[in-house]
């Protein structure tokens, strides 16, 4: 009984050390020099899952989005894209 309690009490140990391993060892998640429509065509043409991660949707949905958003609206005075301001909403 003294070893299977030792045992136990190891393995909550362990399954700890592994909960918490995360809250000590921080990795910064946005990292990217990119900002504005240089970061949406990013989106767009890297990693399927990133524009996942970031927007929650896959690309050819995203750019289904966009193109109905548009819908006779135009780029902002200050020089955002209706892609870029599309990203916005959904970010």
């Amino acid at each position: 009984i003294i070893a299977a309690a030792g045992y136990l009490i190891s393995i909550v140990g362990v399954a700890i050390q592994l909960y918490a391993t995360p809250l000590y060892w921080k990795q910064p998640y946005h990292t990217s020099k990119l900002s504005g429509a240089e970061w949406v065509e990013e989106l767009i043409l890297g990693h399927p899952d990133r524009i996942w991660t970031e927007l929650g949707m896959h690309v050819h949905t995203f750019l289904i989005f966009e193109h109905d958003t548009i819908g006779g609206l135009s780029d902002s005075r200050y020089g955002v894209t209706m892609k870029e301001q599309a990203a916005i909403f959904l970010y």
